[in-house]
Protein backbone atom coordinates (compact mmCIF):
# COMPACT_ATOMS: atom_id res chain seq x y z
CA UNK A 1 0.00 0.00 0.00
CA UNK A 2 1.26 3.45 -0.86
CA UNK A 3 2.01 5.95 1.88
CA UNK A 4 -0.83 8.35 2.69
CA UNK A 5 0.06 11.83 1.46
CA UNK A 6 -3.28 13.65 1.74
CA UNK A 7 -3.35 17.35 2.42
CA UNK A 8 -4.59 17.64 6.01
CA UNK A 9 -6.86 20.40 7.33
CA UNK A 10 -7.47 20.45 11.07
CA UNK A 11 -10.63 22.18 12.21
CA UNK A 12 -9.88 24.96 14.68
CA UNK A 13 -13.57 25.31 15.49
CA UNK A 14 -16.60 23.30 14.47
CA UNK A 15 -18.13 26.12 12.45
CA UNK A 16 -15.21 25.92 10.02
CA UNK A 17 -16.82 22.82 8.54
CA UNK A 18 -19.58 24.90 6.95
CA UNK A 19 -17.22 26.49 4.43
CA UNK A 20 -16.01 23.06 3.35
CA UNK A 21 -19.61 21.88 2.96
CA UNK A 22 -20.06 24.40 0.14
CA UNK A 23 -17.60 22.61 -2.13
CA UNK A 24 -19.80 21.43 -4.97
CA UNK A 25 -19.61 17.82 -6.16
CA UNK A 26 -17.21 16.72 -3.43
CA UNK A 27 -17.65 13.33 -1.79
CA UNK A 28 -17.12 12.71 1.92
CA UNK A 29 -16.41 9.69 4.10
CA UNK A 30 -16.19 9.68 7.89
CA UNK A 31 -13.34 7.77 9.54
CA UNK A 32 -13.51 7.01 13.26
CA UNK A 33 -9.75 7.40 13.70
CA UNK A 34 -7.54 10.03 12.13
CA UNK A 35 -4.93 7.47 11.04
CA UNK A 36 -7.25 5.04 9.25
CA UNK A 37 -6.76 4.46 5.55
CA UNK A 38 -9.59 4.12 3.06
CA UNK A 39 -10.32 0.40 2.88
CA UNK A 40 -13.27 -1.68 1.67
CA UNK A 41 -14.83 -4.51 3.64
CA UNK A 42 -13.78 -6.89 0.87
CA UNK A 43 -10.18 -5.73 1.20
CA UNK A 44 -10.27 -6.35 4.95
CA UNK A 45 -11.66 -9.83 4.31
CA UNK A 46 -8.87 -10.60 1.85
CA UNK A 47 -6.26 -9.50 4.37
CA UNK A 48 -7.82 -11.33 7.32
CA UNK A 49 -8.18 -14.58 5.38
CA UNK A 50 -4.84 -14.23 3.56
CA UNK A 51 -6.47 -14.40 0.12
CA UNK A 52 -3.70 -14.00 -2.49
CA UNK A 53 -4.08 -11.36 -5.19
CA UNK A 54 -4.51 -13.99 -7.89
CA UNK A 55 -7.60 -15.42 -6.18
CA UNK A 56 -9.43 -12.23 -5.29
CA UNK A 57 -11.42 -11.77 -8.50
CA UNK A 58 -12.76 -15.33 -8.23
CA UNK A 59 -13.61 -14.93 -4.54
CA UNK A 60 -15.59 -11.75 -5.25
CA UNK A 61 -17.53 -13.52 -8.01
CA UNK A 62 -18.30 -16.42 -5.67
CA UNK A 63 -19.60 -14.09 -2.97
CA UNK A 64 -21.90 -12.34 -5.45
CA UNK A 65 -23.16 -15.64 -6.85
CA UNK A 66 -23.95 -17.03 -3.40
CA UNK A 67 -25.81 -13.85 -2.43
CA UNK A 68 -27.86 -13.88 -5.63
CA UNK A 69 -28.81 -17.52 -5.12
CA UNK A 70 -30.05 -16.97 -1.57
CA UNK A 71 -31.52 -13.47 -1.68
CA UNK A 72 -35.02 -14.59 -2.73
CA UNK A 73 -35.40 -16.19 0.71
CA UNK A 74 -35.08 -12.80 2.40
CA UNK A 75 -36.21 -10.12 -0.08
CA UNK A 76 -39.28 -9.63 -2.22
CA UNK A 77 -37.67 -7.51 -4.94
CA UNK A 78 -35.10 -9.29 -7.09
CA UNK A 79 -32.81 -6.98 -9.09
CA UNK A 80 -32.28 -7.84 -12.73
CA UNK A 81 -29.46 -10.37 -13.21
CA UNK A 82 -27.20 -7.84 -14.96
CA UNK A 83 -27.80 -5.05 -12.38
CA UNK A 84 -24.49 -5.81 -10.73
CA UNK A 85 -24.16 -2.51 -8.89
CA UNK A 86 -27.62 -2.91 -7.41
CA UNK A 87 -26.73 -6.43 -6.29
CA UNK A 88 -23.51 -5.20 -4.72
CA UNK A 89 -25.28 -2.28 -3.03
CA UNK A 90 -27.74 -4.75 -1.47
CA UNK A 91 -24.85 -6.87 -0.27
CA UNK A 92 -23.20 -3.78 1.20
CA UNK A 93 -26.47 -2.67 2.80
CA UNK A 94 -26.83 -5.99 4.60
CA UNK A 95 -23.23 -6.34 5.74
CA UNK A 96 -21.62 -8.57 3.11
CA UNK A 97 -18.05 -7.70 2.09
CA UNK A 98 -17.93 -5.87 -1.26
CA UNK A 99 -15.54 -3.67 -3.20
CA UNK A 100 -17.87 -0.69 -2.71
CA UNK A 101 -16.73 2.07 -0.36
CA UNK A 102 -19.47 4.24 1.15
CA UNK A 103 -19.28 7.99 0.70
CA UNK A 104 -21.83 10.78 1.07
CA UNK A 105 -22.53 14.00 -0.76
CA UNK A 106 -23.07 15.51 2.71
CA UNK A 107 -20.06 16.40 4.84
CA UNK A 108 -22.39 16.45 7.85
CA UNK A 109 -23.44 12.83 7.37
CA UNK A 110 -19.79 11.86 6.96
CA UNK A 111 -18.80 13.84 10.05
CA UNK A 112 -21.48 12.09 12.07
CA UNK A 113 -20.13 8.67 11.13
CA UNK A 114 -16.63 9.83 12.05
CA UNK A 115 -17.71 11.23 15.41
CA UNK A 116 -20.32 8.87 16.78
CA UNK A 117 -17.94 6.37 18.44
CA UNK A 118 -14.63 8.23 18.15
CA UNK A 119 -12.43 8.11 21.25
CA UNK A 120 -9.63 10.20 19.72
CA UNK A 121 -9.21 12.61 16.82
CA UNK A 122 -11.25 11.46 13.83
CA UNK A 123 -11.41 12.58 10.21
CA UNK A 124 -13.49 13.10 7.11
CA UNK A 125 -11.83 12.11 3.84
CA UNK A 126 -12.97 14.30 0.95
CA UNK A 127 -12.60 13.52 -2.76
CA UNK A 128 -13.28 15.86 -5.66
CA UNK A 129 -15.93 13.81 -7.48
CA UNK A 130 -15.52 15.21 -11.04
CA UNK A 131 -11.74 14.77 -10.80
CA UNK A 132 -12.12 11.11 -9.75
CA UNK A 133 -14.53 10.48 -12.63
CA UNK A 134 -12.31 12.13 -15.24
CA UNK A 135 -9.14 10.40 -14.14
CA UNK A 136 -10.82 7.00 -13.77
CA UNK A 137 -12.30 7.31 -17.24
CA UNK A 138 -8.87 8.20 -18.63
CA UNK A 139 -7.26 5.28 -16.79
CA UNK A 140 -9.81 2.84 -18.15
CA UNK A 141 -9.46 4.29 -21.68
CA UNK A 142 -13.22 4.64 -22.00
CA UNK A 143 -13.51 5.87 -25.57
CA UNK A 144 -16.73 6.42 -27.47
CA UNK A 145 -16.07 3.57 -29.85
CA UNK A 146 -16.23 1.16 -26.92
CA UNK A 147 -19.54 2.54 -25.68
CA UNK A 148 -18.08 3.15 -22.23
CA UNK A 149 -18.44 6.94 -22.42
CA UNK A 150 -21.90 6.43 -20.91
CA UNK A 151 -20.25 5.95 -17.54
CA UNK A 152 -19.83 9.72 -17.48
CA UNK A 153 -22.95 11.53 -16.32
CA UNK A 154 -26.14 10.46 -14.64
CA UNK A 155 -26.67 6.92 -13.51
CA UNK A 156 -28.92 4.90 -15.80
CA UNK A 157 -29.86 1.27 -16.23
CA UNK A 158 -27.65 1.16 -19.30
CA UNK A 159 -24.78 2.64 -17.29
CA UNK A 160 -24.85 -0.28 -14.86
CA UNK A 161 -24.13 -2.70 -17.67
CA UNK A 162 -21.29 -0.53 -18.96
CA UNK A 163 -19.85 -0.23 -15.45
CA UNK A 164 -19.83 -4.01 -15.21
CA UNK A 165 -17.84 -4.28 -18.43
CA UNK A 166 -15.35 -1.71 -17.19
CA UNK A 167 -14.85 -2.98 -13.65
CA UNK A 168 -15.58 -6.69 -13.53
CA UNK A 169 -13.94 -7.92 -16.72
CA UNK A 170 -10.30 -7.94 -17.68
CA UNK A 171 -8.11 -6.00 -18.05
CA UNK A 172 -8.35 -4.64 -14.52
CA UNK A 173 -7.09 -1.08 -14.22
CA UNK A 174 -6.38 0.83 -10.96
CA UNK A 175 -8.95 3.59 -10.60
CA UNK A 176 -11.53 4.97 -8.15
CA UNK A 177 -14.86 5.68 -9.80
CA UNK A 178 -17.83 7.35 -7.99
CA UNK A 179 -21.06 5.63 -9.00
CA UNK A 180 -24.46 4.53 -7.75
CA UNK A 181 -26.85 1.87 -8.97
CA UNK A 182 -29.84 3.17 -10.90
CA UNK A 183 -32.23 1.86 -8.23
CA UNK A 184 -31.35 3.38 -4.84
CA UNK A 185 -32.04 1.58 -1.59
CA UNK A 186 -33.41 3.55 1.36
CA UNK A 187 -30.04 3.93 3.07
CA UNK A 188 -28.37 5.48 0.03
CA UNK A 189 -31.27 7.89 -0.37
CA UNK A 190 -31.50 8.95 3.29
CA UNK A 191 -27.75 9.28 3.80
CA UNK A 192 -27.17 11.08 0.47
CA UNK A 193 -24.88 8.19 -0.25
CA UNK A 194 -22.91 6.88 -3.17
CA UNK A 195 -20.03 4.50 -3.71
CA UNK A 196 -16.48 4.91 -4.87
CA UNK A 197 -15.44 1.73 -6.66
CA UNK A 198 -11.84 0.53 -7.02
CA UNK A 199 -11.05 -0.77 -10.49
CA UNK A 200 -8.56 -3.43 -9.40
CA UNK A 201 -9.32 -5.35 -6.20
CA UNK A 202 -6.07 -7.24 -6.44
CA UNK A 203 -4.51 -4.16 -4.85
CA UNK A 204 -5.68 -1.87 -2.04
CA UNK A 205 -8.24 0.90 -2.37
CA UNK A 206 -5.49 3.37 -1.47
CA UNK A 207 -3.35 2.11 -4.34
CA UNK A 208 -6.31 2.45 -6.70
CA UNK A 209 -6.84 6.05 -5.60
CA UNK A 210 -3.15 6.89 -5.67
CA UNK A 211 -2.95 5.67 -9.28
CA UNK A 212 -5.05 8.66 -10.39
CA UNK A 213 -2.93 11.63 -11.47
CA UNK A 214 -3.32 14.54 -9.09
CA UNK A 215 -4.33 12.60 -5.98
CA UNK A 216 -1.73 14.43 -3.90
CA UNK A 217 -3.25 17.80 -4.72
CA UNK A 218 -5.49 19.46 -2.09
CA UNK A 219 -7.71 20.40 -5.01
CA UNK A 220 -8.61 16.71 -5.32
CA UNK A 221 -8.19 14.87 -2.01
CA UNK A 222 -8.06 16.23 1.53
CA UNK A 223 -8.29 14.89 5.06
CA UNK A 224 -10.32 17.03 7.46
CA UNK A 225 -9.30 16.30 11.04
CA UNK A 226 -11.90 16.78 13.78
CA UNK A 227 -10.25 17.05 17.23
CA UNK A 228 -11.61 14.83 19.98
CA UNK A 229 -12.27 17.90 22.13
CA UNK A 230 -14.78 19.09 19.54
CA UNK A 231 -16.89 15.90 19.64
CA UNK A 232 -19.62 16.98 22.06
CA UNK A 233 -20.26 20.32 20.38
CA UNK A 234 -20.21 18.72 16.92
CA UNK A 235 -22.69 15.98 17.85
CA UNK A 236 -25.00 18.55 19.45
CA UNK A 237 -24.91 20.68 16.31
CA UNK A 238 -25.49 17.68 14.06
CA UNK A 239 -28.38 16.55 16.23
CA UNK A 240 -29.97 19.99 15.86
CA UNK A 241 -29.64 19.54 12.08
CA UNK A 242 -31.42 16.17 12.36
CA UNK A 243 -28.25 14.27 11.48
CA UNK A 244 -28.16 11.37 13.90
CA UNK A 245 -28.27 7.59 13.92
CA UNK A 246 -32.03 7.82 14.39
CA UNK A 247 -32.49 9.79 11.17
CA UNK A 248 -29.82 7.98 9.17
CA UNK A 249 -31.09 4.52 10.13
CA UNK A 250 -34.89 4.87 10.47
CA UNK A 251 -36.55 2.22 12.59
CA UNK A 252 -36.15 0.72 16.02
CA UNK A 253 -32.56 -0.44 15.50
CA UNK A 254 -31.39 3.08 14.63
CA UNK A 255 -33.23 4.59 17.58
CA UNK A 256 -31.99 1.96 20.05
CA UNK A 257 -28.34 2.30 19.01
CA UNK A 258 -28.63 6.11 19.21
CA UNK A 259 -29.38 5.90 22.93
CA UNK A 260 -25.82 4.85 23.69
CA UNK A 261 -24.55 7.99 21.97
CA UNK A 262 -26.90 10.84 22.74
CA UNK A 263 -27.77 10.22 26.37
CA UNK A 264 -24.12 10.01 27.48
CA UNK A 265 -23.11 12.95 25.25
CA UNK A 266 -25.93 15.31 26.24
CA UNK A 267 -26.52 14.21 29.81
CA UNK A 268 -23.08 13.00 30.88
CA UNK A 269 -22.17 16.24 32.63
CA UNK A 270 -25.48 16.26 34.47
CA UNK A 271 -25.07 12.63 35.59
CA UNK A 272 -21.60 13.39 36.93
CA UNK A 273 -23.08 15.91 39.37
CA UNK A 274 -25.94 13.71 40.61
Amino acid sequence: MRAVTFKTLKLRRWDDIHAISRRRHWLFRGQGHVQWNLETALERTFRRESIPAGRRIDVEAELLRDFQRAFHQYGTHLPEPNAHLEWLSLMQHHGAPTRLLDFSYSIYVAAYFALETADSDCAVLAINGPWAVRQSVAALKMKDEHGLHRLIGRTSREQEGEAYKAYFREPFVPSAYPLNPFRLNDRLRIQKGLFVIPGDIRISFMDNLAALPGYKSPANVIKIVIPRAMRREALEQLFSMNVSRTSLFPGLDGYASSLGIYHPVFNGADWATK
